[in-house]
């Protein structure tokens, strides 16, 4: 089956994770928040990107971010991290990196996974026992999204990914003549397929766990 390029985001929904360096606060009063806030939306249209959900935490970010060139979101979390980073190493009089690394991202797979991920970033202070609610934490935009999120919803049909996946999946066992079975006992048939998808066809463990029924925890340690 012809496979499409695995070059662009297949998806215009991507969830970004920064973190502090050695998981340090690097937010560490209000007006350190509200400056990330503000550069985050100052630059947005520069880069083409559209802000769905965010939270910021005293150690970290997630932003949901809506964009359809994977090119512009790197350029974009590049600009931003660099222009807070110099405000931050300025402010405190210190020098070195600010964030552990670059940034993490996630690419978004079906409208389920979307509402999923919408939820997980609200809860982040309700997780760390900041607020009880979602809508008491000022940080985020749990408030004014809702409009956002339905108008992005409505706007896109997902693609059908996961069966994609399931089938390459399928073929590989079949031209490999690997039984599931089989593959909990022999590590190595294992370890080899895992790496295969995961690395060459850029398969999630989320999908390899729904079409082959093996934990997502499994895979990740077959590979380690």
């Amino acid at each position: 089956m012809p496979r499409k390029p695995r070059n662009n985001i297949k998806t215009p929904f991507i969830h970004v994770m920064t973190q502090g360096i050695n998981k340090s606060y690097i937010f560490n009063e209000d007006r350190d928040i509200k400056y990330y806030i503000s550069t985050m939306y100052n630059i947005k249209e520069k880069y083409s990107i559209k802000i769905i959900a965010y939270c910021i935490m005293n150690n970290h970010a997630h932003i949901l971010i809506e964009t359809n060139d994977v090119d512009n979101l790197s350029k974009y979390m590049q600009c931003l991290n660099t222009k807070y980073a110099v405000y931050y190493n300025k402010k405190y009089k210190r020098i070195g990196y600010v964030f552990r690394d670059r940034y993490r991202s996630e690419e978004i797979l079906s409208e389920n996974h979307l509402n999923n991920c919408i939820q997980y970033i609200y809860n982040n202070p309700i997780k760390a026992k900041i607020c009880k609610k979602a809508e008491e934490y000022p940080y985020s935009n749990y408030k004014s999204s809702k409009l956002e999120i339905k108008g992005s919803i409505e706007k896109y049909k997902f693609m059908d990914i996961e069966e994609e996946d399931g089938q390459i999946i399928r073929e590989y066992m079949s031209k490999k003549n690997l039984k599931i079975d089989n593959l909990l006992k022999n590590k190595i048939d294992l370890r080899k397929m895992v790496s295969y998808l995961k690395n060459e066809e850029k398969i999630s463990y989320r999908n390899m766990e729904k079409e082959l029924g093996i934990s997502r925890e499994t895979l990740r340690k077959s590979i380690k």
